[in-house]
């Protein structure tokens, strides 16, 4: 344990969404408790965040964090904020998420907080133009010279900030190889865990077949997912192997409003024949889907780290993603997982590839599961957090 003077004792961690919380920090707050730290949490207001909080001894204040620009909102928002810092003597501040680092960071910045740190969990600019994406670049500037750390979840992330003068390199840290936290590659996302008769109930409840090679995609169904494109991939597959039923495309996410699809491809996907569209599923039931995906693909515009590749890879299961930001560290060329181009033709050549090359495939997942129980188990991760908190 640090012996470290001014070790810092109340942490505040502030982040948009309760899920998120539970996703990206989750047994963190645990982990840094043990450690010696006192544990308080900001977030939007979850049914089920009380609950949460109890077990994993956090302090729990829900403040309406909005995703959009609301200047009342934000004002109250902000506010509450500085008199939680305030009457808690709040020591450390980490701010997730563009609406929780920019109200988070800038009430700490005017408390002067003493160790003020964000995490870029992306870069959301880069699929966007003009004003918008000036307006975005210059909030995150901002953010970052009131900030004294800055935690890139991939080196993608940081080097995409770094052309765009976000912050110079010696203020930016990561947790080890990377990830926002790690995953439980043991008691979580393991294949041991799957019982075979609970999956053989999950297959027929979706209409899986023991010999059907799946084609598994989890996350928002938005255009930035590449889901147009993966959409389309499958259309040629079937177009190809025409007849053949056993080869199936199964996605897992909500559709949202922002940075929709359009409506003929929401259509298309609740009513193509072998698409298995399930929505928003229980976090805690995830990977036992993720075991029936032959191959996960995210043709992804942009993302952090891709989080949905390397909890897959730990089921043993390889992925196919684009090399955009975040997507491009989480596997290793043609050992955990191929690269495509984001278009149609690209992605249906690499999902043939692993339908022909079943050995090569399973090789893949089982190569893929070794090195994110290396590089990315959450006991593997979770002391960059205290380096990062006490550097």
């Amino acid at each position: 344990m640090s012996t470290q003077k001014n070790k810092p004792h109340n942490i505040l961690e502030i982040i948009n969404l309760a899920s998120s919380a539970r996703n990206f920090i989750g047994g963190q707050f645990v982990y840094l408790r043990e450690y010696g730290y006192e544990m308080h949490l900001i977030c939007s207001p979850d049914d089920e965040m009380e609950e949460y909080a109890r077990f994993n001894h956090v302090k729990y204040y829900p403040i309406q964090l909005s995703r959009t620009l609301s200047l009342w909102s934000d004002f109250k928002a902000f506010v509450k904020i500085c008199k939680y810092i305030h009457d808690n003597r709040i020591d450390t501040v980490i701010a997730h998420q563009a609406k929780a680092r920019l109200l988070g960071t800038t009430a700490a910045w005017v408390l002067r907080v003493p160790n003020r740190i964000i995490f870029a969990h992306g870069a959301i600019f880069e699929t966007m133009k003009g004003l918008k994406r000036r307006l975005i670049i210059l909030m995150d500037k901002v953010v970052a010279t009131m900030s004294h750390k800055t935690v890139c979840v991939s080196r993608s992330v940081a080097n995409v900030r770094l052309l765009n003068n976000i912050e110079k390199s010696s203020r930016q840290f990561f947790l080890g190889a990377g990830t926002c936290g790690g995953i439980d590659t043991q008691s979580f996302f393991n294949p041991v865990r799957i019982k075979q008769t609970e999956q053989d109930e999950l297959k027929r409840n979706l209409g899986i077949s023991d010999n059907d090679f799946v084609i598994g995609f989890c996350g928002r169904m938005v255009q930035d997912k590449g889901i147009k494109e993966l959409v389309d991939a499958f259309k040629l597959i079937k177009q190809k192997r025409s007849n053949d039923h056993s080869i199936k495309l199964f996605l897992i996410g909500p559709v949202e409003v922002r940075n929709s699809i359009s409506q003929e491809l929401v259509d298309f996907i609740k009513t193509g024949e072998d698409i298995i569209n399930l929505g928003s599923v229980n976090h805690d039931d995830i990977y036992k889907y993720f075991s029936l995906f032959s191959v996960v693909v995210l043709p992804s515009y942009r993302e952090g780290f891709g989080m949905v590749t390397i909890e897959c890879a730990a089921m043993n299961i390889p992925a196919i993603v684009s090399k955009s930001t975040g997507c491009i560290d989480s596997i290793v060329e043609n050992e955990t997982g191929l690269y495509c181009e984001i278009n149609a033709r690209s992605i249906a050549d690499k999902i043939n590839f692993m339908i022909d090359y079943e050995e090569k495939r399973k090789e893949m997942g089982e190569k893929a599961r070794r090195l994110v129980v290396e590089l990315y188990d959450n006991k593997v991760v979770w002391p960059h957090v205290i380096k990062v908190i006490e550097a």
